[in-house]
């Protein structure tokens, strides 16, 4: 006991208080409540059988904990005299338990908190230990799943409740009938409820077991997804109809669809990657595709659309492949193979280089066209610019070729230009070409021509085989072809220089007379800069209303009186003065700007005319370019309803050409014309190369006779010609009016001929319309004198009469 409380050294019996004074202070209300007041009393207190667990400080302060069991000692009166008793140390044990307690917590804190349930059975086939989760999964209330609850009775409850229904053999014989087991096992059960369960049970060395539960539901279901997954990307991958593969880095097959296997020549994916083959040199037509292929993978770590051409295809001919691939790396990141799909590009190239063809050629005529003919010419002035040779440029423009494609219709054209172009390609060397830049205008290129005369010659074929007669429909035509020459490097060491030195050329060549060729010259660029500038200054005064009429006066040769006149166009330019008709009027129609300038002459013109006496009429002359317009029945319209002017007092003066240019949409527009009473007379008769059959078709109420066959009168053809002209006309009840006469023998004569109408200088030039009215108010003011003189004869004569 002295041990016990650090007193070894300490001689002498113990009493009770000193023990006492050992106690933990917590310790002393406990004690005395502990003995029983009805026994005989030590120092004032009672004693009784006692067994406690108590806590001892020891003399060095250290707690003990220890269990005291005594019992008090009687002498023969009955009277304590002493306690007998032992003090046990159990601080050790004590601990023990506390650190028991803790792990037991511990553990219980770890199996409520745990995603899997936890069931403990022992030998005797009780439950020793579970946690909440199991109870959760197996769906067992605490009233049936606690500590000691027959693990016999659980698994027969759930037997009942048709728990393991899906669980087979030998595995569901030792699950219904509730044994322990002797051995570990896995398995998987499907609860009612839909969730799915592992349960893994395994059996303690002492008997018993243990088993976890863990929902696998989610599991399953990303499982069965996986699986899902992995059959649909079977079926996308097998019946792709691209090629679909993984390949090693040195480009052997591991694994291909079908696709693949027939882009490769195999009957089947096996017989594919057990080929040895696959993406390697020899795939390749060019081998240097498969270097350049590996090149760009292992640089990029993908390669995107590489298109190359291989063999091995199942018909043994050559194919085109867009292939598409990526590496694979492995957990350290290094290259160890290859996937990727290929595509079939065979009908892809094709349409590429049938793009690439239309691009570079005439759809119609199958020739180069104007995007190929500049890039040969640049790289043949760059080889001429080299190597010294020659090279010469021929713009070629066909003559009446309109004529043609509108008397007898497009397709007729085209065929045309087809048979011309085949005439031009085969009249060249080997070496040339000749291109279409479009409509009617071709463009050839000469090489090795040192010399002109070599390139005039070829013009010259040019010129010959175009001009032979072509077969269009049963009728037998003839076009003609205008060509400018320009030659390098003396004419333009440039394609674009040379081209359009080339093209002035032409310019010259159709203003000589067509069906001929003219060479490039210097001076000729400023003719057609100058043809540029009027162009300009043409579109300026159009824009800002810088033409005047001038009109001419008509005389009606039965009666010598003034039947009309004719409003004739005149531009006076700000510095280069008076520009004649024949000058502007032609490039007012091949810009365009006739429409819009003859719009206004029409409205002008009708303006005027109001002014003049009732019986006068006015002539305008109105281009073919002008009646092709979709709204030049509208102008004629317009100008009648804003000048108020009766449409039968307007003459519309058109020329020949109009008879043959969209015959159809003419006949149409005159028609409609005459129909409200505007008038028509064709002009400049005879110089042209219409038909003799068009007038029966057009309604003209006048014919009138060009001024060369008036200046050429004693011509005995001259005269032949007006006087089947007089005759034509009488049988076709039109007027017959005679141009250009300017002397009286000439008067005389057309009025011998039997025209009807004249005009020329003889009654007059072309005057402004001041002019016009002043002449007015004169004859005005003469016929009136006339009057009141035959007015004052008539009274004298009726005087007279009555005097007698």
């Amino acid at each position: 006991m002295r041990r016990l409380v650090g007193h070894e050294m300490l001689d002498g019996e113990l009493s009770l208080n000193d023990l006492i004074q050992f106690l933990h202070p917590d310790e002393h209300c406990d004690l005395f409540a502990a003995f029983d007041t009805r026994n005989a009393e030590v120092n004032g207190m009672a004693l009784m059988p006692f067994d406690r667990q108590r806590r001892l400080v020891r003399a060095d302060g250290e707690v003990r904990t220890v269990i005291s069991r005594g019992l008090p000692q009687h002498d023969e009166t009955g009277a304590v005299v002493a306690l007998l008793g032992v003090c046990v140390d159990i601080t050790d044990l004590v601990r023990s338990e506390e650190q028991l307690r803790g792990v037991s917590t511990l553990l219980r804190v770890t199996l409520e908190n745990m995603d899997q349930g936890i069931l403990m059975v022992g030998a005797d086939n009780r439950v020793l230990v579970h946690n909440q989760k199991a109870r959760d999964l197996l769906g067992l209330s605490e009233a049936l799943l606690h500590e000691g609850a027959r693990f016999d009775l659980l698994q027969q409850h759930q037997v009942d409740r048709g728990e393991f229904c899906k669980v087979d053999g030998e595995l569901r014989h030792w699950l219904e009938s509730g044994a322990l087991g002797t051995t570990a096992g896995t398995y998987e059960r499907d609860r009612p409820n839909g969730i799915s369960i592992e349960v893994r049970s395994v059996p303690l060395p002492r008997g018993g077991l243990v088993r976890t539960f863990t929902d696998i539901t989610e599991r399953k279901r990303r499982e069965a997804a996986l699986r899902l997954a992995e059959a649909e990307y079977q079926t996308l991958f097998q019946n792709a109809v691209v090629g679909v593969y993984r390949a090693n880095l040195d480009g052997t097959l591991v694994r291909a669809n079908q696709a693949l296997a027939k882009l490769h020549g195999y009957s089947d994916p096996t017989s594919a990657t057990a080929s040895g083959n696959g993406f390697t040199h020899d795939w390749y037509v060019d081998r240097n595709r498969k270097d350049e292929f590996m090149r760009l993978l292992l640089r990029h770590g993908r390669v995107d659309d590489f298109v190359s051409e291989v063999t091995g295809h199942a018909t043994g001919e050559p194919i085109w492949v867009s292939e598409t691939a990526w590496l694979v790396r492995d957990a350290d990141g290094c290259p160890f193979c290859f996937e990727g799909t290929v595509v079939d590009a065979t009908e892809r190239k094709r349409a590429e280089a049938q793009i690439e063809h239309m691009a570079r050629h005439d759809a119609l005529t199958g020739l180069p066209n104007r995007r190929q003919f500049q890039e040969r010419l640049t790289q043949e002035l760059v080889h001429a610019q080299r190597q010294g040779t020659s090279v010469a440029v021929l713009c070629c423009d066909l003559d009446r070729f309109k004529t043609v494609n509108d008397t007898f219709g497009h397709p007729a054209g085209d065929a045309l230009l087809c048979t011309l172009a085949d005439r031009m390609r085969r009249s060249l060397r080997p070496g040339d070409m000749v291109a279409r830049l479009g409509g009617d205008e071709f463009a050839i290129i000469l090489l090795g021509r040192s010399h002109p005369h070599g390139v005039g010659a070829a013009a010259k074929r040019v010129i010959e085989v175009v001009g032979q007669p072509v077969d269009i429909d049963g009728h037998l035509t003839n076009v003609g072809v205008s060509i400018g020459v320009a030659i390098g490097l003396d004419d333009g060491d440039r394609a674009e220089l040379l081209f359009k030195n080339a093209d002035i050329a032409l310019y010259r060549a159709k203003e000589a007379g067509r069906h001929t060729c003219r060479f490039y010259e210097a001076g000729m660029d400023m003719a057609v800069a100058s043809r540029n500038l009027l162009e300009i200054d043409l579109k300026d005064a159009v824009r800002k209303g810088g033409f005047a009429l001038h009109y001419q006066p008509i005389i009606d040769l039965a009666s010598d009186t003034l039947r009309g006149f004719e409003a004739l166009l005149r531009w006076q330019h700000a510095e280069k003065g008076m520009i004649s008709p024949a000058a502007f009027i032609p490039l007012a129609e091949e810009t365009g700007l006739i429409v819009e300038l003859g719009a206004w002459a029409l409205r002008d013109a009708c303006r005027e005319a109001v002014s003049w006496s009732a019986d006068l009429r006015v002539g305008v002359n109105v281009s073919a370019v002008q009646i092709q317009h979709v709204d030049f029945h509208q102008h004629v319209l317009d100008a009648l309803v804003e000048s108020g002017l009766a449409p039968e007092r307007l003459e519309l003066e058109i020329t020949e050409s109009v008879l043959v240019k969209d015959t159809e949409a003419a006949i149409s527009c005159l028609h409609r014309l005459r129909r409200i009473g505007v008038r028509l007379a064709i002009d400049d008769f005879g110089t042209g190369y219409s038909s003799l059959s068009y007038l029966c078709l057009f309604p003209f109420d006048k014919i009138k006779i060009d001024r060369s066959f008036i200046q050429d009168a004693c011509a005995s053809t001259s005269g032949a010609i007006v006087r089947a002209v007089v005759g034509l006309g009488k049988h076709l009840g039109a007027t017959i009016t005679a141009e250009g006469v300017e002397t009286q023998s000439q008067l005389d004569w057309v009025r011998s001929e039997g025209c009807c109408e004249v005009q020329g200088f003889i009654f007059g030039r072309p005057v402004p319309p001041s002019v016009i009215r002043g002449m007015m108010q004169s004859v005005e003011a003469a016929n009136a004198q006339q009057h009141e003189a035959m007015d004052y004869l008539s009274h004298c004569e009726r005087r007279s009469l009555l005097n007698a």
